[in-house]
């Protein structure tokens, strides 16, 4: 078999046969990155645009933050235990406005009484309002802001916090 061709020897023949096979799956395993690579860029796209679409509609951005008396405005931390306090958004939409509601939470003595609603907003260019002042009876409370992007009754953002009051309630 001098001169024999690829086809004239049956070793020969599985070898090629193994290149071939080798080749395809080389090439779909680049076909199946380049289609993961392509799905990743879409799935960020989408992501992007829906974070764009939340804050052009009033997204649910922002918080909320309960301060002890005293507490300088615009402080950022939140006093999870107060008595006179007041509520702080920060991040809000421009111009949002709602109610504020506050429901007794956890069944422990002393028992809160429910309270609100009351008016809260408009908040600031930067989406910062502070509330009037609030003394509540001691208990355990949920702040709870509704109203966002023109649903009033939808809500927006809540805090959990304790009322304890130690002495005589600041005037």
């Amino acid at each position: 078999m001098l001169g024999g061709q690829v086809g004239d020897d049956p070793s020969q023949a599985r070898d090629h046969g193994a290149q071939k096979d080798a080749t395809m799956t080389t090439l779909s395993i680049r076909r199946t990155h380049r289609t993961s690579r392509i799905g990743a860029a879409l799935s960020v796209g989408a992501l992007i645009w829906l974070v764009g679409a939340a804050a052009a509609f009033g997204g649910n951005n922002g918080a909320l933050k309960i301060h002890e008396l005293g507490t300088p405005d615009g402080t950022a931390n939140n006093d999870p235990k107060v008595c006179t306090f007041n509520v702080e958004a920060f991040n809000l939409d421009s111009g949002q406005s709602g109610y504020l509601v506050f429901s007794v939470q956890g069944g422990d003595a002393p028992q809160g009484i429910d309270a609100g609603p009351f008016s809260f907003g408009p908040a600031d260019a930067s989406g910062y309002y502070a509330s009037e002042y609030f003394s509540l009876a001691a208990g355990h409370y949920k702040a709870t802001l509704y109203g966002k992007a023109d649903q009033t009754d939808v809500k927006a953002k809540s805090k959990v916090f304790k009322v304890t009051c130690e002495g005589p309630i600041p005037g």
